[in-house]
């Protein structure tokens, strides 16, 4: 045996018996600690994204203007003003209904498409 092959026989026998040692007092305790953990891990994780999701949510709500208005214009494309006619809007929600309610109402009177 030249002095490489013993060298290389020797630290494969170090390497084997490291990698022993480490894979039964360090890596299986430290992944039977982790499963222990397991569903605390996801709980976190679905947590986490939850709440990214609200961020950009918020976010976006932040943007949306603080009121909308309903044009009313005439069959010859001037806006007018109908006394009586809800026009300003808090929400985006509630202008469309009232857009819908007042299409359905004027629509023998006005030109819809």
């Amino acid at each position: 045996m030249t002095l490489i092959e013993l060298m290389l026989a020797i630290f494969v026998k170090v390497f084997t018996i490291v990698y022993k040692w480490l894979h039964d007092y360090l890596v299986i305790y430290l992944v039977n600690f982790i499963k222990g953990f397991e569903m605390a891990i996801i709980v976190i994780a679905v947590i986490s994204f939850l709440l990214f999701n609200l961020f950009l949510t918020i976010k976006y709500l932040r943007k949306l203007p603080k009121h909308y208005a309903i044009e009313v214009v005439d069959t010859y494309g001037n806006k007018t003003a109908v006394e009586g006619l809800r026009v300003l809007f808090a929400t985006y929600d509630a202008a469309e209904s009232y857009a819908r309610f007042y299409q359905d109402i004027y629509k023998d009177s006005t030109n819809s498409k």
